[in-house]
């Protein structure tokens, strides 16, 4: 099989409505290719539009590594013209991840950095094993850090996101727990199987309920400050009353307007 038939993404369909999708290229520790930023775009826009598709987990395979950020060595070969496509291919799956309708978890073991690491913070909650290492060391390569300082500044605030990115620093398992960067902290191999298990518990709840609270949940973290109190008591009243509707169109009019 050529390097071109080797599969760089996996999908996988479990029951309760979860699928896992899994970055394959181990041997590069799953760092993002155009191939692979083009496939995993393609998969989030298909899930979305699947109707038995509840919420969806995103890890990587091999021992090592959730994902390395962009494949630097792919990168280095490019033409300006690949170089332009990478671009917008990435801009492509940001942009797939940060609007996303259906809940997503990131199942992160070993390292996790840059662009890796920025897929892994579109996603609505992060599992992290032990062994997790989470960076944005793009200026160490010489890259500039816009959407990445833009995600870790939102997320945790300006100081923690000036010392990753200015810095290169790196953050263990138990830190990004501690600043509020990843939700739970499980023993070693079990990131994946933790990360269904809440995939799968999210998934059971009420779906029209589910996608109000989600899509809230979406614009505050990407609205922030702008979003106020006020705003917060308009959507759930708009809310509360669409679901009161459905619930008795469910129960059914009776002739004389009553229900039940």
């Amino acid at each position: 099989m050529s390097t071109a038939d080797v599969p760089v993404l996996r999908s996988e369909a479990l029951d309760g409505g979860v699928v896992v999708l899994e970055m394959t290229r181990p041997g590069r520790l799953n760092a993002i290719s155009r191939r692979l930023a083009r496939d995993l775009t393609d998969a989030l826009e298909r899930l979305a539009g699947d109707a038995a598709t509840r919420a969806v987990v995103l890890t990587g395979a091999g021992e090592r590594a959730f994902g390395a950020g962009i494949d630097v060595r792919e990168l280095a070969e490019q033409t300006p013209d690949e170089r332009d496509e990478q671009q917008q291919l990435m801009i492509g799956l940001q942009r797939a991840f940060s609007d996303y309708a259906l809940p997503t978890i990131a199942a992160v073991h070993g390292i996790a950095a840059g662009a890796s690491l920025q897929l892994a913070l579109h996603c609505d909650l992060l599992v992290v094993g032990p062994q997790a290492r989470l960076g944005m060391p793009e200026l160490s390569a010489g890259l500039p850090g816009i959407l990445g300082a833009w995600l870790m500044h939102s997320r945790v605030g300006p100081q923690l996101a000036a010392d990753m990115l200015l810095t290169s620093r790196w953050l263990s398992a138990d830190e990004a727990v501690s600043a509020g960067l990843a939700a739970r902290l499980v023993p070693a191999g079990e990131e994946r199987a933790t990360a269904v298990a809440i995939a799968r518990e999210i998934a059971s709840r009420r779906p029209d309920a589910l996608a109000a609270t989600h899509a809230w949940l979406r614009r505050l973290r990407t609205q922030g400050a702008a979003v106020t109190f006020a705003g917060a008591i308009e959507a759930a009243d708009e809310a509360l009353h669409a679901a009161n509707r459905r619930t008795l169109n469910h129960l059914g009019a009776r002739e004389d307007g009553s229900y039940g």
